[in-house]
């Protein structure tokens, strides 16, 4: 591994069978080309797997083999080795499984560790590994404003005022994005796949809009640049449809409403133009359709009609390029839209409503978030839809830093309130969420 890391393999005997115990302990101490630890304090972790036979046979099978190679003429011997091994006299199979216990907030760490544990890493079947050993975690990432309020235990002096805070729901642990490059002010955010894309916003210093798009691959903790959007603009709706991340109306530089839309291809990094929806959206609301391949456009108001919030739809057909008009949705800014295991939630004043088609219309599936504020409310879906985060104000303390986040259990219909630190306690304008 390196000069930092130290790997100890401990088997022993419990109610006759055996065990394979994988301690990873980060050491501080630093030397002359040394690895330099990117972890402090040092960090503990353990694993417990079972030893079976098919493990200890595939460990004879994948240990580490070499060839001796005799040229006669030059005499001269070359050690060829034909495999690595993650972790020395161990299955690669099995030191995966140990590998994908890391915690999250550690990935940056482990993938230091060296180009073994950073492919592995990386591998799709990672992700099938974390999946299998239950390790997953939800991390929401929010675009959020600094809280003015946060007091001597708040964020550093060097925070931005509008960044990339990530709340882990599996830990409830917070965090700020500091490798994050500068965000806009009101830049949106979606994500598909362990990707995240931060879009659009206004310059900090113009006050304009801008296409500015960075990409961060949560499983990996990198930042790249993304191919800027065709059309610069701010307040517009986004989501994750298909595969690709769709962005539709907002307003130019100018304040003027916008019809125009666009998808993004994360893994291609590009973006295609797509036709103009039938109406100017400023404000409107992003999610996927029913099925979840189909972009959707909710309300949003025309350049005529400031803060006139409409109360139609449209959703785009890839199929066929075309949008088409949904009515009778429930208008922003009073209610928040989200889809849940692929029907639309509202959530608004006096319950949370489902969406159950033209005939059925609206009908109530749970109680509203205590204590959340009217107008302030973004949500999104995590774990597949076992559960919903709601961030907004808290009424009884009218908006002035008291934000916090309602986390909704769709299997029991209750609501729990998570109040964040000071830091993290500003507001919210877009959020998304990741499985890792």
């Amino acid at each position: 591994a390196c000069n930092c890391f130290t790997i100890k393999l401990l088997l022993s005997q419990l109610q006759e069978k055996s065990y394979c115990f994988f301690y990873l302990l980060t050491s501080c101490h630093m030397g002359p080309n040394q690895y330099a630890c990117p972890v402090a304090p040092p960090a503990f972790y353990l694993c417990s797997l079972p030893w079976t036979e098919r493990g200890i046979q595939k460990q004879k099978q994948s240990s580490h083999k070499v060839t001796r190679m005799m040229n006669p003429k030059s005499r001269v011997q070359e050690w060829v080795a034909d495999h690595i091994e993650l972790i020395p006299g161990m299955p690669d199979d099995v030191a995966v499984d140990c590998l994908a216990r890391v915690p999250h907030g550690s990935y940056r760490s482990m993938r230091r560790v060296c180009r073994g544990w950073r492919s592995a890493a990386a591998a799709p079947e990672f992700a099938l590994a974390r999946a299998e050993a239950g390790a997953n975690e939800d991390l929401v990432f929010l675009m959020q404003f600094g809280n003015p309020v946060a007091g001597d235990d708040g964020a550093p002096e060097n925070t931005p005022a509008y960044g990339v805070a990530v709340y882990n729901v599996t830990t409830g642990e917070w965090h700020r994005e500091s490798s994050a490059p500068p965000v806009p002010m009101f830049a949106q955010c979606a994500a598909v796949g362990t990707r995240v894309a931060v879009m659009g916003g206004w310059d900090p210093k113009t006050f304009e809009p801008v296409a500015d798009v960075n990409v961060l691959d949560a499983a990996t903790g990198v930042w790249r640049r993304g191919a800027p959007m065709r059309s610069a603009r701010s307040f517009f709706a986004c989501a994750e449809a298909g595969g690709k991340i769709y962005v539709a109306g907002g307003h130019d530089k100018l304040k003027n409403a916008l019809k125009t839309a666009e998808a993004y291809d994360a893994e291609a990094d590009g973006w295609d133009p797509l036709p103009d929806m039938s109406e100017e959206r400023d404000e409107c609301d992003g999610m996927a359709t029913v099925a979840g391949d189909r972009f959707l456009a909710v309300s949003g108001y025309r350049t005529g009609r400031q803060g006139g919030f409409e109360r139609d739809a449209e959703w785009f057909d890839p199929a066929t390029r075309e949008w088409r008009r949904l009515e009778r949705v429930r208008a922003p800014p009073s209610a928040a839209h989200v889809v849940v295991r692929g029907r639309v939630w509202c959530i608004e004043g006096t319950a949370v409503m489902e969406w159950r088609g033209e005939r059925r219309g609206w009908l109530e599936v749970g109680p509203y978030p205590p204590g959340l504020k009217a107008g302030t409310a973004r949500a999104v879906a995590v774990g597949g839809g076992e559960r919903v985060v709601v961030t907004g104000a808290i009424e009884s303390e009218g908006g002035g830093g008291g934000h916090a986040l309602w986390v909704f259990d769709v299997k029991s219909k209750n609501w729990t309130v998570v109040r964040p630190p000071p830091q993290f306690a500003g507001f919210v304008f877009s959020l998304a969420s990741v499985r890792v």
